[in-house]
């Protein structure tokens, strides 16, 4: 049970460190202190080469719970909801637009890395000969 604790504590430490340096990173790119520590985040796992294992067995509990996070940006379409009023259709289409944009780069990514990895037999099923 201690060891559970640290390792939340741990992962919260983490979490907390990569928002205050992307805070700081944010006076030279102008980016939010969010995205800034995700970039921080990606960067140190690159380096590192994998997720530490004490952010492995924490991390998935916490995405469970994401829907939180989100509470945030709903409140602020209350606070401003004659605004999205004056403007829902731009709105969706910018909702709908991105989307089908972004689905787009990602299939077209997920192709070309795919294309170009090695061919392995991954389906146990298949009994042709090699």
């Amino acid at each position: 049970m201690i060891k559970r604790f640290l390792q939340h504590i741990g992962t919260l430490i983490v979490l907390i460190g990569a928002y205050e340096l992307g805070d700081v990173v944010s006076v030279v790119i102008p980016l939010p202190a969010t995205i800034n520590g995700l970039f921080i985040l990606l960067l140190v796992f690159a380096v590192y080469g994998k997720v530490p294992a004490f952010l492995n067995a924490v991390i998935p509990l916490y995405l469970g719970h994401m829907s939180m996070f989100f509470v945030p940006a709903i409140m602020a379409v209350w606070l401003f909801q004659q605004a999205v009023y004056d403007h829902w259709l731009a709105l969706v289409l910018a909702l709908v637009l991105t989307t089908i944009a972004s689905m787009a780069l990602v299939m077209w990514v997920s192709n070309t890395l795919l294309k170009s990895s090695p061919k392995t037999n991954s389906d146990p099923t298949d009994q042709s000969p090699q």
